[in-house]
Parts: C-alpha cells; structure tokens; sequence
C-alpha cells in the first residue's frame, strides 16, 4: 500500500491537529513508544498527550531524529508488531500505525465510487460528531484513486480552517466578555497597582514563591506520570488478560492438534494396512487369473493329447493288423517284392504320362467351355491360354478346424481337383508339423502320390511345457518367391495372419482364392481375397 506525503501537502501544526483527532490517548503514546522519539524512557511516561502530540509532528518533519529506545528500559516499550524500531523511517512507521488504526474506515472507502465518498463525505460535522472523522480522513489520503485523495486532503485543510477561525474568535471574544463581566476600569487599574506591588515584594518572598511553583510543577509533573504509569499498567493487564485468553485457547488447540494427530496416525496405519490388504489380495486375484489361464490351457492339451492317444490306439491297432498281415504275407511279399520294383518305375512313368494327359484334356474341355459359355453365364471365363495356379495348403489349420467342428477329415485330393479345375497347376504344396509321438508317414505318403509336395518341421517345445509348430512365415515366404511365375495363388488357411500376404499379392496384379472352413476363416481374409471357396461336406471323410 502507497502512504501519503504529508510534507508537501499540509503544515505542522494541522498534523499535530489531525492526529489529536484521529488518535487517544494511549495510542498517542504506543505510536510515540514505538517510534522513539523520547529515548528517555521515564520522561516519555511524563509528557502529556498534547506534548507527544507535538514531538511527533516534529520528528515527522524531521526537526527531531528519533533514537532507539535505552537497553534497560526497552522492555516497558510497546512496539507495534511488524516494526523495526530506529531502522525504518518515522514516515514509514506512522504511516503503517494510522493505517491499522483505520483498517475498517479503509475497507468501507474502497468499496465505494467517487460519487458517493463526495456525497457522503462533503462535510466533516457529522463524522466530527461521531468520532470518525480521523480514520475516514486518512482512509482517503491512503486510497489509490487520485480523486478520492484530492478530497481527502480537501475535506482536510477546509476542516482545520474552520476549527481554527472558530476556536480564535471564540478565545478572544470569551476573554473579553469574561473580564468585562467580573471587573471595571476602576477595578482593573487598582489590581495593576496591586500586582506591580507584589512584583517589588523582597527577594525571599520572590524565592518562596519560584520554589512553590517548582513543587507544585514537580507534583504535577508526578501526577501525570502516575497517571500514566497507572494507565500503562492497565493497559498491561489488559493485554495480559488478553494473552493469557489467547494461552489458554492455543493450549486447547494444542492438545485438540495432538489429539488430531494421534487419530490422524491411527488412519494413516489403517491405510497403509489397508493398503498391504489390497496389494496382497491383487496379487492373490492375479494368481489366481494366472492359474485360471493356465488351467485352460492344460485343459486344451489334455484334451489334445486324448485325442492323439486315441489316434495313437487306432493306430496301434492298425499297425498290429498290418503287422499280422505282413507276417502272414512275408513269403509271398518277398516274391513279389522284386516284380514290385520292376513295375513301379513302370507305373510312375505311367502315372506322369496319365497326368500330363489329363491336364492336356482339362485345357482342351476348358478351351471347348469357353467357346460355347455366353456373357455373364461364368463368374471367371477362361481364355485358351490356362491361368498359371500354385496351391499351398496349412494342413495344421486345416486339419484342426474339421476335427474341432465336425471330427472329420479333408480330403485333400478331391481339395486339389475342385479348386483346381481346368486351370494349369504349376504346383501343390502342403505344410505339414510334425509331431513325435504320432506316425504321419502313410499320410504324408498318400499326398506325395497325389501330387503335393510335401514340407515338414518338427513340432518345437518350449521351456515352459508350451509348444510352437506353424508354417506361417515359410508360406509367405514360398508364395513370395514363387508369385512371379504364378498368376493365381490358392490358400488352404482361414488364419487372418495371412492378410497382408494377400494384399501383396494383389498389389503385384495376382489373382488371391482362399479355401477352408467358414466359421474358422477370418472376415478380413475373406473380404481380401478375390474368391472365397467354404469347405462342405463333399470335401470331407
């Protein structure tokens, strides 16, 4: 808060006016105390109000520099909190004690316009009749409106003037009336005369008199410093009060503060316990979701393995009739053994032969077909030269998807000729994962014969007891070095793993079917690929 210059604006004497006005008193001398002007501790208690009054507007001024308070006599001093006595400037220190006198009359006056504090404010009888008159005068020399202080200073100096015409003419007129009223000329006269002889009475009774009027100044000067020692004492007492109240109010808070905190560690326990139960039972809920997971899993492998020990038991049934068979037949398959192998190359000479015929027959049926389709009658008409195929087929999803649905098999050959057709198949590829405890050869051996070329991996087991065998990569990788040399690529998959594959191949303006079950397929691979051939029961034994 910005503090007026009194200096430049107002005179000696009408300070000493306005803070007659504005303060009583003990303030008077709190203000006096704090600042310290009277370093005398014993003749501060001594001057009246108005003397303080006077020492203040000189110091303010600057005719006196105020000092420090003596070290033994400090402790009697009253200084305002906030203060530094001697080290701040008297300006200051006043400044900032009239500014908490007035603290209300400050509030009231910056909440109001500039209109109503001239309305309200443009005369001082009745904030003079009500004792208001100081704090509302300094609220508006200490406001940050220009105006409001310009009407302040303005209330000020018009205020004093009249006080001061009032207070001349009243003294002069009282005196004269008062002596006209008690004695006359005559009166008068012979009272001088009485006085000039009491002034040429002998020196001792001159010297009596000067000591009588020094006792009854000494004694005047001792009443009014135990008058003031009297107040002072009150005003300690009062403050005492006051501070043993304030004593007793910071013991109860005190001990409601201990209380406080007793309770708030006892919380602050429950909640770190609180916080180790909910940490634990988390944990506990994790565990517990592990080992949920965990048993599903166990439970899909039992039941995978069920089902390949019962695959198992067929077999090693099988393998025991065979077995039988073969023990039976041992003699005359050793006979036949050797006519066997002369009539195998025989045979597989036979069978290319067969199957170069049978695709030179399909190229010529299609070629005929196409001749006689009209518009609209095929979804894919053919032209004379067959469109180049590669068939690469996921046995593992294959063979998994028609197990788990319907616990049956594909038929792998007559899968060949169906999606096959007409077109030149340049080549049929299975993907097959191997696993140890179960004897894939005859059926490995049934493909090879029917025109897929067979590609195997080893079923790989993981640290865990978890196991990982697929042909993802190896697939895409085959169709990817194969793709420049095919013009239709035939997935047997319903694994969506294979979308982007797919979208690489019909970037490269290749033709992209995919064959395999519908419930198992993926919708994303299903709407990439250019045609979508679901399995049905005709593929399946």
């Amino acid at each position: 808060m910005s503090y007026p210059n009194l200096k430049l604006q107002i005179q000696r004497d009408q300070l000493t006016w306005f803070l007659d006005l504005l303060l009583n008193e003990r303030e008077v001398f709190q203000l006096s105390a704090s600042i310290g002007i009277i370093p005398d501790v014993d003749r501060l208690y001594a001057l009246s109000k108005r003397e303080l009054l006077i020492n203040l507007a000189d110091a303010f001024f600057g005719t006196v520099v105020p000092k420090k308070p003596t070290l033994e006599n400090s402790d009697t001093l009253i200084s305002k909190p906030g203060t530094n006595n001697g080290e701040a400037s008297v300006e200051e220190l006043a400044s900032e004690f009239l500014t908490e006198k007035a603290h209300a009359a400050i509030s009231r006056v910056g909440y109001m316009e500039i209109s109503e504090i001239e309305t309200f404010f443009k005369t001082s009888d009745i904030l003079i009749e009500a004792g208001d008159f100081g704090e509302v005068v300094w609220a508006l020399l200490t406001d940050q409106r220009t105006a409001v202080v310009e009407h302040g200073y303005k209330l000020l100096n018009t205020t004093y003037e009249s006080i001061a015409v009032a207070h001349t003419n009243g003294y002069e007129n009282l005196q004269s009336s008062q002596q006209l009223e008690k004695i006359g000329p005559q009166e008068a006269y012979n009272l001088e005369d009485e006085n000039q002889q009491v002034r040429d009475s002998t020196p001792e009774i001159a010297q009596l008199e000067q000591q009588l009027a020094d006792s009854k100044a000494d004694y005047v000067s001792l009443e009014q410093k135990h008058s003031r020692l009297d107040q002072q004492r009150a005003f300690l007492l009062e403050e005492n009060k006051g501070l043993k109240t304030k004593a007793e109010g910071y013991h109860d808070s005190e001990k409601q503060l201990k209380k406080l905190e007793e309770e708030n560690h006892i919380l602050r326990e429950q909640v770190a316990q609180y916080a180790e139960d909910t940490a634990a039972l988390q944990q506990l809920t994790d565990e517990r979701d592990l080992l949920l997971l965990e048993k599903e899993r166990l439970t899909e492998q039992l039941q995978e393995y069920e089902q390949i020990r019962a695959v198992k038991e067929t077999f090693t049934t099988d393998l025991s009739l065979v077995e039988e068979a073969i023990y039976k037949g041992h003699q005359g398959l050793e006979e036949l053994q050797t006519s066997l192998h002369n009539h195998f190359d025989a045979l597989e000479s036979s069978h290319q032969a067969a199957r170069g015929a049978l695709n030179q027959i399909r190229q010529t049926l299609a070629y005929l077909d196409t001749q006689q389709l009209t518009e609209g009658e095929d979804a894919h008409p053919m032209t004379a030269e067959q469109p180049r195929v590669g068939v690469f087929v996921d046995v593992q999803n294959m063979f998994y998807a028609a197990k788990d649905r319907y616990g049956r098999r594909v038929d792998y050959i007559k899968l060949l000729d169906l999606i096959v057709g007409p077109r030149y198949l340049m080549g049929a590829y299975a993907y097959v994962v191997q696993i140890p405890e179960i004897d894939q050869a005859p059926f490995l051996s049934l493909l090879e014969h029917n025109g897929y070329t067979i590609k195997s991996k080893d079923l790989r087991l993981r640290g865990d007891g978890s196991a990982k065998g697929d042909w993802d990569v190896g697939i895409a990788v085959d169709v990817v070095s194969m793709l420049s040399s095919l013009d239709v690529v035939i997935l047997a998959s319903g694994d969506g793993d294979f979308c982007p594959l797919a979208e690489l191949i019909k970037q490269q303006n290749k033709r992209v079917e995919v064959v395999a079950f519908e419930h198992n397929t993926s919708m994303d691979l299903q709407q990439i690929a250019d045609q979508f051939f679901p399995i049905g029961d005709e593929l399946l034994i």
